[in-house]
């Protein structure tokens, strides 16, 4: 019942706000239940859990078929890893765990993100990350999803068609490993030499 008023709202909403033909994605993973967005080791919370209140889940998106790189790291810029860009807006971000839907790691929008002003219909790569900062980048602990592909939709699709939580895969937020620049690492080599020759000519 709950979910069923949710989805009513989206398309009040977009009715309201929006055009017909435009394409639009909606931020939800609540209405289709999950998968869900979960603590890696090392995140504050239990891995493998759903996440709690205070993170936001945002998006990176290109038109077609975008080919993203891997990223062992789990954490890195989306826009790095291949021609994505970041989604800024109405739409665009999402909490997590709101005291509307008491589920960890799911999300909702009421508001769809609209990601062209041409027809609707039209196939999009998208990243989705979530993270607990102000936004994505300066967060310390952090993630992004792989990339998928959906079909955007009119903002009046009843139900709607383009949930986010109907393609993605499940992923884990992990604190930030900063790698030295490599100027960096050379200084340090060449500190241990130097300690280490220093120490000889002692003996």
């Amino acid at each position: 019942m709950k979910k069923s008023l949710i989805l009513g709202v989206i398309g009040l909403a977009a009715t309201i706000t929006s055009s017909f033909g435009q394409g639009y994605i909606v931020l939800d993973n609540y209405n289709t239940g999950g998968p869900n967005v979960t603590y890696g080791a090392g995140s504050g919370g239990t891995v493998g859990a759903g996440l709690g209140a205070g993170w936001k889940v945002g998006l990176y998106y290109g038109a077609g078929v975008v080919t993203v790189a891997a990223d062992p790291s789990g954490t890195a810029d989306p826009s790095t890893l291949g021609a994505l860009a970041l989604g800024t807006g109405l739409g665009s971000t999402a909490n997590v765990f709101t005291s509307s839907f008491s589920t960890p790691g799911q999300f909702f929008s009421s508001d769809p993100f609209q990601v062209t002003a041409g027809a609707a219909g039209g196939t999009f790569t998208v990243v989705l990350v979530a993270y607990n900062g102000a936004d994505y980048l300066s967060s310390t602990i952090r993630g992004h999803s792989a990339s998928f592909t959906l079909a955007s939709q009119t903002a009046t699709a009843i139900p709607p068609t383009a949930l986010v939580g109907s393609f993605m895969p499940t992923f884990s937020v992990l604190p930030l490993t900063v790698v030295p620049e490599p100027t960096t690492l050379a200084l340090a080599g060449l500190g241990g030499m130097a300690f280490l020759v220093s120490r000889r000519r002692k003996a």
